[in-house]
Order: C-alpha cells, then structure tokens, then sequence
C-alpha cells in the first residue's frame, strides 16, 4: 500500500514549488504519507520556509547545521527512517524543485509494489527541449555506464527513485555525500543483484533548470571517479584471473583437461575474492557509517 512507503524530499536553499509539491501531496493523496523533509544547511534565509512545511504539511524535519550534500542528506533521512520508521517497506525520493509530479511519483509506486525488492526509477527522455547541460550530462554519463558496466539505464541522475526497504542499510555503507551518490547507488545495485526497474515520466525543466545546484565540472567529476574505480577493479580482477591460471598451470606441471579445469575454478575464485575485496575497499568502501544522530529529533 502507498502509505508503507515514506516520501523522502531532500532540499538545499528550496523556492515556494517545494511548498506547492507538499500541498499538492497533501491535497490529493488519499492515503495518509509519512514525509522526512531534509534541509541541507539552506541557512536562517530559509527557516521559516522549512518551518511552514513542517508545521503546515505535517513533515519530519531534519536540518544539517551545514550543506552536506544530496547523498549525505538522503543517508541523513534512511538514518531517521530505519529507527523512527522501521515499519517502512521501503523510500521514495523526489527533488524539492518541481521535476516530479504527484502523479509520476504514484505510477513509480504502483511500479515498486508490484516489484517490491526493486530499485525503481523514474525516467525522463531527453528530448532537444531539455536544457543542453542537462541533456549531454546525462547522455553522456548513461552511454559511459553502458559501455563498462553492461548496464542499461535511461535516466542514470533522476532523483525520482524508490528503494526497497530491505536495501536501505546498505545505502548508508555507500560512497559519495553528493551527487555522486546516486550514481554509485545504481552500481551498487548492479553488484548486489537488485533489479532495476524503470517508468517513463514527465520530463519537467523549470527555468532552463538555474535551480539546480548540480555543479557541472566539480559534480561531474565526483561522479566520473566512480568509473575509473570501477574499470581498474575490474582489469586488476582480469589480470590475477590470468597470473594466478598460469602459476597454478606451472604448478599442476601439465595441461591435461583435468589440470586446466581445476586452475581455471582456482583462479577464478582468486579472482572474484580479490573483485570482491576491491569493490567493498576501493570502489564502494565499504564502511560503517556513524548514524547522523545529531540530525534526528
């Protein structure tokens, strides 16, 4: 059902359409949401904003003292939802700018609860409409994580996205407190085996997008070093694959069938050992995270 799922809204230094989005939730929902509202550190400029949407839109307001970024904002709120809200069955993500409506976040829903264990994003098609930085960014980032990783994802930087809630705590142990987050977050997805699942929705650019804080050199760059990471796990996993068949080749003293099965099972295993390894300490880095306690109520 819609209510066991949570709306996450992460926002840095919102406008008026992040109380618009909230009162167009409210109104039209017939199902009673629980909303956690992130303030990334928008400052004094903002408070009253953020208290309004508390007060009048009934949201769990978390603040961040400063801007942390929109990964450590979303760890911030599945932080809160895993000890406020353990009966969650899972998250849905919406930017705080107007880019998603009511009515692509219900069809994303009704995607997941029909799919429960799934990643569901929401996806756009990037039309000449699109503002051009927008349109070649995520071209560009889609094509790449194709071509190394066999992945086939339309909208690789929605930020329309729901998560099962038996995934949630290894949301905290990835990499990245910015947009880079939500890139790894699909990798991640790739080497947990979650299915990715995807619902066409309306492609909405406000303003040539002036709002978005994305920024395109410093931002992209954190989301391109993932790449790298993960094309060096991956060769450097190839390369023992092949070093430790022909060690084990030379030590079976003989290239009967028998001798090459039984080297190409070791060394496979080596590999995918040392695969593993990197994945958790270079690529992911995988490591316990300190729950944000200070952010909760």
């Amino acid at each position: 059902m819609y209510q066991d799922v949570v709306i996450v809204i992460p926002a840095f230094e919102p406008d008026q359409r992040m109380l618009e989005l909230l009162r167009d939730i409210r109104a039209r929902e017939n199902k009673p949401f629980e909303i956690v509202l992130i303030d990334d550190g928008s400052g004094p400029d903002y408070k009253a904003l953020f208290e309004e949407a508390e007060e009048k839109y009934a949201c769990h307001l978390l603040t961040h003292s400063e801007n942390k970024g929109k990964g450590r904002a979303l760890k911030t709120a599945i932080s809160y939802i895993l000890e406020k809200l353990p009966q969650a069955k899972g998250i849905v993500t919406i930017d705080s700018d107007g880019q998603h409506t009511y009515e692509d976040t219900l069809k994303c829903l009704d995607e997941f609860l029909r799919h429960p264990d799934s990643l569901v994003l929401g996806v756009r098609k990037f039309e000449n409409s699109v503002p051009l930085r927008s349109r070649f960014g995520n071209v560009l980032t889609r094509d790449v994580l194709g071509a190394f990783t066999g992945m086939k994802v339309s909208d690789t930087q929605t930020g329309l996205r729901v998560l099962p809630a038996s995934w949630l705590k290894e949301m905290l142990d990835v990499e990245g407190e910015r947009y880079e987050f939500e890139m790894n977050m699909l990798l991640k997805a790739k080497e947990d085996a979650i299915p990715i699942r995807e619902v066409g929705i309306a492609t909405i650019y406000l303003d040539e997008n002036q709002s978005s804080h994305f920024d395109v050199v410093r931002d992209s760059l954190r989301i391109y070093k993932v790449f790298f990471k993960y094309i060096f796990s991956s060769l450097f996993s190839f390369l023992v694959d092949i070093v430790a068949f022909t060690i084990l080749i030379s030590l079976f003293n003989g290239l009967s069938f028998s001798a090459v099965t039984l080297a190409s099972v070791l060394a496979r295993a080596i590999s995918s050992v040392v695969n593993y390894f990197l994945n958790h300490k270079v690529v992911f880095k995988k490591e316990k995270q300190a729950l944000l306690l200070s952010t909760l109520p």
